[in-house]
């Protein structure tokens, strides 16, 4: 079973956008939706673009650099499904949301997690 760790209380998520929280020195873009809670690599593999800063429609983010598309569900682009970014579990406890910790992470001790509050 993953390693979780806290980013900040679930009210302070506004849905429909992402946020940008730091795992273990990789950033790991949060999303709200109404459809629920997802978490990808913050990383565009198409020229390196933030996706926490992409516009969401229905499932999907598009990067703001080139508007590479992704699944949040899967980490898969609709338009290109050899084109992906990794996903991570997430789940809220207590009000606080938690992502899994990447599993680089929880394999190198000197790796440090670093969660940002939402």
């Amino acid at each position: 079973m993953p390693s979780f760790v806290s980013v900040g209380p679930l009210d302070e998520l506004a849905i429909g956008k992402g946020r940008c929280v730091a795992l273990g020195g990789r950033d790991v873009a949060l999303f709200r939706l109404d459809e629920g809670l997802f978490a990808i690599d913050n990383t565009c593999p198409h020229r390196g673009g933030p996706l926490a800063e992409g516009d969401v429609t229905g499932c999907v983010v598009y990067c703001p650099l080139h508007a590479w598309s992704f699944d949040l569900r899967t980490g898969v682009s609709p338009g290109n499904p050899r084109a992906a970014v990794e996903t991570f579990p997430v789940r809220v406890v207590e009000g606080r949301v938690e992502i899994a910790v990447p599993p680089e992470v929880e394999t190198n001790p000197d790796a440090e997690s670093q969660p940002a509050d939402v």
